[in-house]
């Protein structure tokens, strides 16, 4: 893989776990305030369609190939954005109290 490879897939990696987020974020009340069947269906189906979409587009870009890297990059960009909403949320909460 050269380095353009991997300079544009550690890029779309970050920028993916971005998109992960905010998507998350869109599709919360549909993920976990229904019946617990249709819960469990919608996010499996979010899981099984953000994977798909992550490794077509990965394929594209540097044929397929994937790094425990990229995926460290998607999910910790992901887990950052969360507990910084988080940290928005409660001290949003703590002010109207």
């Amino acid at each position: 893989m050269s380095l353009l490879e991997q300079i544009s897939s550690i890029v779309f990696s970050f920028l993916y776990g971005v998109l992960l987020f905010y998507l998350y974020n869109i599709s919360y009340k549909f993920l976990y305030h229904n019946k617990k069947i249709y819960s469990f269906l919608n996010s499996l189906l979010f899981t099984f369609d953000s994977t798909l979409f992550y490794f077509i587009i990965m394929r594209k870009l540097n044929d397929g190939i994937i790094n425990i890297i990229f995926v460290l990059i998607t999910i910790i960009t992901f887990l950052i954005l969360n507990y910084f909403n988080l940290q928005k949320k409660c001290k949003n909460m703590t002010n109207q109290l």
